[in-house]
């Protein structure tokens, strides 16, 4: 028999995402101390500021202390309305609970949003109070059933397969006994819209089953969206039961995909779009690299079965078990204590826990200020303190807006905050670690003065805080920059980005996810190293960003129509006939395969290329050709001269390829060939004005699925070739005409025979670009996951963190391939956050198996950006008009 240990926590995460809780399963397995990872995460909607992490933790902080605390039990034996208690539970809250220094130098909109959730919560909890007290419960007994009920906890195993048992421990933060309904009633409190209520509602059922076979509740269950609408969504606990089918699905897939995560088989998880926005697996792209798109996956469904079967029964026998029942064959080594060490991945719990005060930290008499103490109410505007107790919804808490001021001046190598305003962090370096910049090394010689004189691309410094800088020349024989997730290759792939338009070189990014798109915006000077105050100022006055949506208006909207068709005139330069010839015929063959691969009609796609090349070779080139044209050929061939189109392709397959063209002239799906400006390399890198250096970012995030995706950048990979071809002259000069960025190349570019639409374009680009100056750079976490024509064609590489050893063995190939491997190969395996190591053409030698942290980013760099999240950037920024 096999039994798994999970715990309320894990199961509230696969609950969440089960992509999640695979994340977490493998990051567990690599750490050999005992430790779970555990990977909390909040989604966010709209404006909704991010204070679920401090919301959670704060209230977990009150309700723990709150189960004995002497303050509470006057209030609650003195309560006589619940506004009077509701204050003072919030008076008791602040002093206790929070430290108010640390919250006051959070953001003004979290501190809004994280005071009306409070404010609600204690009202929630005042009215439940005073309608106890009034109905006679006496004040010691109304404290514990709120906050001392010690069944909080849940020691519960589950029987889910085949001589496998799955044992659940923790603890269930909001459980109490409501005196108004004469039972147990479990609640989960959220910071957000009220978009999933069905989903959030599902978690709590969990909660819910588990407390009943555990404590012999049968509790109701609800849910309540405190900020910034509050509603509340409820669930008797026949609903509950109902739905205990579903329960054990969700125990069973976690078994599932902790195997797939563990190499041993299982279930690909499928992923949660809702919480994408927060999640650090999204932003570094190793959700989508390694478990596929979001849409794949599955759930184990045995159990649904159970929901239709009266009485609780379960399928082929198999039943839960409460905790303390004997479990037969039991195999499991070393089962965790109730209490067991974990390791919280959230990017906002250690903020969380800058604010909370420790459990430790013995509550403080909140009755009222100490003779010459002011209160918090009390603290005078330019104070530190946050106030809560009595700060309406509607206006910032007087004092908050700003830090603590530092006494005295700053100690030496440090920036004093701009006045009037709160001191920000210096960023965090590529791996997200709260540190000084990851150039700066703080114990060596500050290196501002070695920056002076500095020529060609700053990429960062080494140990010693000596800057690495490469020849902006090098761009044109591309760039690949590699390292595993969290390594900082987006950092670092940003760096070269914003080098390469401080050198004047235009830059088009491919922004798959909106990491990219926040380039649009500079970091403040302030927040910069003195070291890269030039850096800093030069970009700001050169570079001109403009965010281009296809088919949709958050950004620039960019459209496919008319296609522009190489003709005669604009391949004349070509003095060789037979490869003028062959580069026409490339370009309208890439042209016909991206068509049929948009249109996805089945059949024999060979067939269907074939005969659409011919279409667009006999299709009059003389003006731009638009999509109805190339319908109307397809419906009737025979008005091109094309008389025996039967023997290119079967009448049935035509006529439906026709049709599905026709979609994207006419409906829903034309978003991509109307509105908008066409597609214009030209106009693209022509700056506004003299002296500027265009950043394109095509943001693809606002398209509706995947397929649009691939298809709009393989349309736009053949635009650029035949922009270049036809344009550029390849045989004068040695400059970069154009860096072309793509992002986690893996999904666009992958190893092996796979053959999305855009992986020929792609790879032609990459093959033929250096001799038009056209450089490209990419990004991938695996050395094994991107074809290897591109990588052959790469002669710049940037080597992070390697995790596997195939990894480095292949490196090592690479390297051997040019002269013979490194030494320093074998240590990236695990090498530090944010170090690489760069080989590139006619690099000095003094560089050569350096190591190095990349400098810290101008740009902005945080979070992937929602559509909606674009359109504000964007409109705020005035980058609509014409040329940005």
């Amino acid at each position: 028999m096999r039994l798994v240990h999970v715990n309320v926590t894990q199961l509230r995460v696969a609950a969440t995402c089960p992509r999640l809780h695979w994340f977490d399963t493998r990051a567990t397995a690599e750490r050999h101390d005992g430790q779970k990872v555990v990977s909390r995460i909040w989604r966010k909607g709209g404006e909704t500021p991010g204070c679920g992490a401090l919301f959670h933790t704060a209230v977990e902080r009150f309700n723990a202390a709150a189960a004995s605390s002497d303050e509470v039990l006057s209030a609650l034996e003195a309560a006589r309305d619940v506004a009077g208690l509701q204050q003072a539970l919030m008076r008791w809250f602040n002093a206790s609970c929070l430290d108010l220094d640390a919250l006051a130098a959070r953001p003004v909109p979290l501190r809004l949003g994280f005071i009306a959730a409070v404010q609600v919560y204690m009202e929630e909890l005042a009215r439940l109070a005073v309608h106890a007290r009034e109905a006679g419960l006496p004040a010691a007994e109304l404290r514990g059933q709120l906050f001392g009920d010690s069944r909080k906890r849940v020691d519960v195993t589950f029987h889910v397969g085949d001589d496998v048992h799955v044992h659940v421990t923790g603890a269930i933060d909001y459980v109490y006994f409501d005196p108004r309904l004469g039972k147990h009633r479990i609640v989960d409190y959220k910071l957000t819209p009220a978009t999933s209520p069905n989903s959030d509602l599902f978690q709590v059922f969990t909660y819910a089953l588990m407390h009943h076979h555990q404590h012999g509740t049968r509790p109701d269950v609800a849910v309540f969206y405190l900020h910034p609408t509050r509603s509340v969504r409820e669930a008797r606990w026949e609903e509950v039961e109902a739905k205990r089918g579903k329960v054990h699905e969700l125990i069973a897939s976690m078994v599932a995909w902790s195997d797939h995560a563990l190499g041993a088989g299982g279930l690909l998880p499928p992923g949660d779009r809702a919480y994408c926005d927060g999640c650090k697996h999204e932003r570094s792209g190793a959700c989508v690299a390694e478990l596929g798109h979001k849409d794949r996956g599955a759930w184990d469904r045995r159990w649904t079965a159970l929901e239709a079967t009266p009485g609780g029964g379960a399928p082929e026998g198999r039943e839960w078990v409460a905790a303390g029942e004997p479990v037969a064959e039991e195999s499991a080594v070393g089962e965790p204590e109730a209490d067991e060490p974990m390791v919280d991945e959230d990017p906002e719990l250690d903020e969380a826990l800058a604010v909370v005060k420790p459990a430790a930290e013995r509550p403080r008499p909140a009755a009222g200020p100490s003779r010459g103490q002011k209160a918090p109410a009390e603290a005078p505007q330019g104070g530190a303190r946050a106030k809560l107790a009595e700060a309406p919804p509607s206006e910032a808490p007087r004092g908050g807006a700003r830090a603590k001021p530092a006494e005295g001046p700053p100690s030496r190598g440090q920036k004093a905050p701009p006045s009037g305003a709160r001191a920000k962090p210096a960023e965090a370096p590529p791996a997200g670690e709260r540190s000084t910049p990851a150039a700066v090394d703080t114990k060596a010689p500050a290196p501002e003065a070695r920056t002076a004189n500095v020529t060609g691309m700053l990429l960062g410094f080494d140990d010693e805080g000596a800057p690495v800088c490469m020849d902006p020349a090098v761009l044109r024989t591309h760039v690949s920059v590699v390292g595993a997730a969290g390594s900082g290759k987006t950092w670092m792939a940003k760096v070269i980005a914003e080098e390469a338009l401080r050198a004047g070189v235009p830059v088009l990014a491919i922004d798959p996810q909106g990491d990219l798109v926040q380039m649009m915006e500079a970091r403040p000077r302030a927040d910069m190293p003195p070291e890269l105050h030039r850096a800093w100022e030069e970009l700001n006055e050169r570079v001109e960003p403009r965010i281009l949506t296809p088919g949709s208006s958050h950004g620039l909207r960019l459209c496919l129509d008319p296609l522009r068709l190489p003709s005669a005139s604009e391949l004349s330069h070509i003095a060789n006939p037979a490869l003028r010839a062959e580069e026409e015929e490339g370009l309208l063959v890439a042209v016909a395969a991206n068509l049929v691969s948009l249109c996805a009609c089945g059949g024999e796609e060979e067939s269907q290329r074939t005969f659409l090349y011919q279409v667009l070779r006999q299709l009059p080139r003389g003006a731009p050709v638009r999509l109805r044209d190339i319908v109307a050929a397809v419906t009737a061939p025979e008005d091109l001269g094309i008389d025996e189109a039967d023997t290119l392709i079967r009448k049935s397959e035509r006529e439906r390829l026709a049709r599905r063209l026709n979609t994207f002239v006419q409906g829903p799906s034309a978003r991509l060939f109307t509105g908008g400006t066409r597609l214009d390399f030209t106009e693209l890198l022509r700056p506004s004005r003299p002296g500027r250096v265009p950043l394109n970012i095509v943001y693809l995030n606002a398209l509706s699925n995947d397929d649009e995706k691939h298809f709009f950048l393989a349309a736009l990979a053949t635009e650029l070739y035949r922009w270049m071809i036809t344009t550029v002259d390849a045989s004068t000069g040695s400059g970069v005409n154009l860096l072309f960025y793509i992002d986690e190349a893996r999904d666009w570019i992958p190893a092996g025979g796979s053959k999305p639409p855009a992986k020929q374009p792609l790879i032609r680009l990459f093959t033929q670009g250096r001799k038009y100056g056209v450089g490209c750079l990419l990004c991938t976490q695996s050395p094994r996951s991107v074809d290897y024509n591109v990588f052959g064609n790469t002669s710049t590489k940037l080597i992070g963190r390697l995790e596997a050893a195939q990894d480095v063995d292949r490196v090592i190939d690479w390297f051997t391939n040019e002269g013979g491997a490194p030494s320093w190969v074998a240590a990236r395996k695990g090498a530090p956050k944010g170090s690489f190591v760069a080989r590139w053409p006619d690099m000095p030698a003094a560089l050569s198996g350096r190591a190095f942290k990349g400098r810290t980013l101008v740009t902005r760099h945080a979070g992937a950006w929602s559509p909606d999240r674009v359109e504000r950037a964007v409109t705020e920024a005035g980058l609509r008009g014409a040329g940005g």
